[in-house]
């Protein structure tokens, strides 16, 4: 092998200057040069007359150019009979081939398209006019001595030669660009541009067909992903001022490479793979797995950390999936539970994934690699070469903070606390799914998402900062999911795989606060302590990124055999959501989904030459509109009501000046509601449930007083604020049958006509503090819209002890939270019934005005610490006594999201409407 010179680089190689060739060096250079080749201007191109011709082999017959490209035969059938051969077609840069350039008709090849000379096709040959028994490589070798020939450049040309003439490289035309590809291009392009011999190798290796034989040869698979990479350029610019001939661009193989093997990575690589059609490869990796050496299959070990909670993933979502994936994952057996949605656990979303990504179809296609890779070994080539890297690492990402330098500040913050269990052998709920719902919607303190298939699932309970601190083992270290804490057994023994340390010190200390806390969210939902498996405490942080996709960095693109890739982010890696309205998993589904759909897009368009941001624009911005649906429309809402520490340890310290009574009638009248309007759905899956309120009351009657209060002040959902449309990858989205779009135009119609009709009805009509109106439907949800107080020209009442001076200055106080109706804040002797209830069945009843309601001077004393010793006694049901309530009041909703509420909030709180309690 003759010794190699420094190599000139790539822009200075490949320009046409042979002095012996018919035609002058100026009327060629510019057909063959790339853009920064050549200082000439196009004006003074010369295209009056052909540019470029290869001498003609002496066995062949002289033709014209034109005739030569009409009549050039298929190369010979190869060993992949399915694939037909290339079949060229003939274009001309002009009208007729010798009239000046400005009688020329410009044509350009499609996105998919690549044009050679046809003096390219007169060099090749026909084996179908000639006897002369040449093959394929034979070609090849003449082809590249001609290229030789006509090149300046004496590096690249002591290469070329020294590829043709030995044997062991010159075995096939696989194996001559395979050389050309390492030797001469070190198997990396220094630019997007197409360069002489980048356009020749391409045109060698479609007349030689290897394109068709990528499924039965490795080194055909490698030169036509190096060669034909979807991210450089088609053609030479500018095109040739002669007659062209056209073939279909065999786009090589699109790699991406997904750091982290969840949910969102798994759905992301099966949706590249089955809309791919075998042009896209997927690089999956992921610490958690392990290979089976005998078998080859990458599953989760025993040992591994596996995520128990239970989600809910919308149909909306599933039905994105394809009949295949969607039996996957449900095993053919969706469990339905909330409406329009099934239940199942995430380390199954994560075995059925993982699985698929392993069927007969998708192999070779779907790659996973069962070990974790950090920045350092991306930079030191770990990862090998990759178009595009996608990361799906999670909340704690380092592909988002690493790459993405624009991170929003966090929108808001919430605690919570995580208990898994498992009924084993006892299998299913102990409340039907109907009641846990119902006992779920009707407060926020506590969160139940199991599935009654298998009796596993998760408990959480919101906590205010005071109780996040206490969530440890005894050891003094926080339990979390890398390191969970468990209960005792009944006799006191430790479970399997945990330590003496890891015991949840909480439930140690049984009088705690916070272990009846737990204690009764436990009774709530039937569950035994003993049912428990960890314990874990969840920080919750609403936050995003600004953009989901950047260029990677100059610096880690080492190993990348171009001169830049892209780097996106998909599911919490890009957003991370407040669970308690959830969506966290099905918008990290979507995404996946969307970015296989707008990056197959992009590939089959082309757009992916020269690999630019905007080739992910649609993913870019289908992230930004999923952020707003989710963040705005279903975090938000949760968080401004109860879901901060600071509003929720608030309120938890009012909670015990509410009377029993009227906490439980409070939360019943909310969890009957919620019945009715579930139980009315058309999407509602199960039979309508009998007595449900003597079920609600019988479980709540066996839970500590103070848990009932800090429930009911605790608000139920705010469905309204969250309900609205779906953000949903458009090119997978379904369109709806016609029955269902029929229905949805008549709901619309009469939506419409209740917003222009001069009387609006009185379920739409906001009302003000004192009215005698009927009350709405949704007396125990938070509203849609605020109704501003009514102002008076007075000035601001003045406060003392709590209370204000001059009655005439209060502000007007609704009716029916149990805040509201603390000891002396009911009408009394009005209605001729006990103070400080709430019952269902009066609660459209007529009164007066609110107005004439006193205001308690212990409300004052609060803040300052008179309620805030959180003493529990098992509550006992009065039954249904209770005062009558019937006025709305302003639908005003606490606010605060920063800071603990101060005195003047707190009077204002008071004296605004939180939730309407008509009916």
């Amino acid at each position: 092998m003759p010794s190699r010179v420094p190599s000139p680089s790539l822009s200075e190689q490949f320009y046409c200057n042979d002095s012996s060739s018919i035609y002058s060096m100026s009327s060629r250079r510019h057909l063959y040069d790339h853009s920064s080749m050549s200082s000439r201007s196009s004006t003074s191109q010369d295209c009056s007359r052909p540019n470029f011709s290869f001498p003609l082999p002496p066995s062949q017959p002289s033709t014209s150019s034109r005739a030569r490209g009409l009549r050039s035969k298929p190369s010979k059938p190869t060993l992949t009979k399915t694939l037909s051969p290339p079949q060229p077609t003939s274009r001309s840069r002009t009208a007729s081939f010798g009239k000046p350039r400005h009688h020329a008709t410009p044509v350009v090849p499609a996105h998919d398209e690549i044009a050679f000379p046809v003096a390219y096709e007169n060099a090749w040959g026909s084996r179908y006019e000639s006897a002369d028994g040449r093959t394929d490589l034979d070609r090849a070798r003449i082809f590249i001595t001609r290229f030789i020939s006509m090149s300046s450049n004496p590096w690249v040309n002591a290469e070329l030669r020294d590829v043709i003439t030995n044997r062991e490289l010159c075995r096939t035309v696989a194996h001559v660009a395979w050389a050309v590809m390492h030797r001469v291009f070190g198997n990396r392009h220094a630019d997007f541009g197409v360069t002489p011999l980048v356009q020749a190798m391409r045109f060698i290796l479609i007349k030689a067909n290897i394109p068709a034989e990528v499924d039965v040869c490795e080194k055909a698979r490698q030169v036509v992903d190096f060669f034909f990479d979807p991210t450089l350029h088609r053609n030479l610019e500018p095109l040739p001022c002669e007659e062209l001939v056209v073939y279909k661009y065999p786009v090589g193989r699109l790699r991406v490479c997904i750091v982290g093997g969840g949910p969102t990575g798994l759905a992301s690589a099966i949706s590249l793979a089955e809309k791919g059609g075998g042009k896209i490869e997927v690089h999956v990796w992921e610490r958690r797995w392990v290979r089976d050496e005998r078998t080859g299959e990458v599953g989760y070990p025993p040992t591994a950390r596996r995520r128990d909670q239970v989600v809910t993933l919308q149909d909306s979502v599933t039905d994105l999936l394809t009949p295949k994936s969607f039996q996957a994952l449900f095993a053919g057996r969706p469990e339905r539970v909330w409406p329009g949605s099934a239940n199942i656990q995430i380390r199954k979303v994560e075995d059925r994934f993982l699985k698929r990504c392993q069927d007969h179809d998708l192999r070779g296609l779907i790659h996973l690699h069962a070990e974790g890779v950090t920045r350092e070994e991306l930079k030191n080539g770990k990862c090998g070469d990759f178009h595009v890297l996608l990361g799906t690492d999670g909340a704690a990402s380092w592909v988002r903070r690493d790459y993405f330098r624009g991170y929003e500040k966090e929108r808001g913050r919430s605690y919570a606390l995580g208990l898994a269990f498992d009924r084993g052998s006892a299998g299913g709920l102990p409340w039907s799914q109907p009641l846990n719902m119902f006992l779920t919607l009707g407060q926020t303190r506590y969160l139940l998402n199991a599935s009654d298939h298998d009796g596993k699932g998760y408990l959480n309970m919101q906590l205010t900062e005071d109780e996040w601190h206490k969530m440890v083992g005894i050891d003094g270290e926080p339990v979390h999911f890398g390191s969970p804490g468990c209960l005792r057994r009944e006799d006191g023994s430790i479970p399997e795989g945990f330590t003496e340390n890891r015991v949840f010190k909480p439930s140690e200390q049984r009088d705690s606060s916070l272990w009846k806390s737990i204690e009764d969210g436990l009774k709530l939902f039937g569950f035994k302590e003993s049912e428990v498996i960890n314990v874990v405490r969840i920080p919750i942080v609403v936050q995003a990124v600004r953009e989901g996709v950047q260029q990677l960095p100059l610096e880690d693109s080492r190993f990348v055999r171009r001169p830049h890739a892209l780097v996106a982010v998909a599911g919490d890696a890009a957003m991370t959501v407040h669970f308690w309205p959830g969506r966290g998993l099905n918008s990290g589904i979507k995404a996946g989904i969307a970015f296989g759909d707008e990056l197959v897009h992009a590939l089959n368009r082309g757009e992916f030459a020269g690999l630019p941001l905007s080739s992910m624009k649609h993913y870019n911005d289908f992230i930004l509109k999923l952020q707003d649906r989710e963040h705005d429309k279903r975090s938000i809402p949760i968080l401004n009501q109860s879901g901060t520490p600071e509003t929720l340890d608030w309120l938890l310290k009012q909670a015990s000046s509410v009377p029993d009574n009227v906490a439980i009638d409070w939360l019943v009248g909310a969890m009957i509601q919620i019945a009715d309007r579930l139980e009315q759905r058309e999407d509602w899956y199960f039979k309508p449930e009998i007595n449900v309120e003597a079920q609600i009351r019988i479980v709540l009657r066996q839970m500590h007083s103070l848990t009932l209060r800090e429930m009911a002040v605790s608000f139920p959902w705010p469905t309204r604020e969250m309900a609205g449309a779906e953000v949903l990858p458009c090119r997978s989205a379904k369109p709806e049958p016609p029955e269902t779009s029929k229905k949805a135009e008549q709901k619309w119609l009469q939506q419409l006509w209740g917003i222009i009709s001069k009387e609006p009805s009185a379920e739409r009509r906001p009302r003000l503090p004192g009215s005698a109106s009927g009350g709405s439907s949704g007396r125990f949800e938070a509203p849609r819209f605020t109704v501003p107080t009514l102002r008076s020209k007075s000035p601001s009442p003045k406060l003392r002890n709590g209370g204000f001076v001059d009655e005439k200055q209060r502000p007007p106080m609704p009716m029916g939270h149990p805040l509201m109706a603390q000891q002396g804040m009911g009408v009394g002797t009005a209605s001729g019934s006990p103070p400080g209830s709430l019952r269902r069945c009066n609660a459209s009843k007529r009164v007066g005005s609110v107005s004439s309601l006193p205001v308690p001077s212990e409300f004052g004393a609060a803040e300052a610490g008179a309620m805030g010793g959180r003493h529990r006694s098992v509550s006992v049901n009065t039954g249904a006594q209770g005062q009558e309530a019937g006025s709305d009041g302003g639908l005003t909703r606490l606010m605060s999201v920063k800071r603990q509420p101060n005195q003047k909030m707190l009077c204002e709180a008071m004296a605004l409407a939180l939730f309407g309690v008509g009916e």
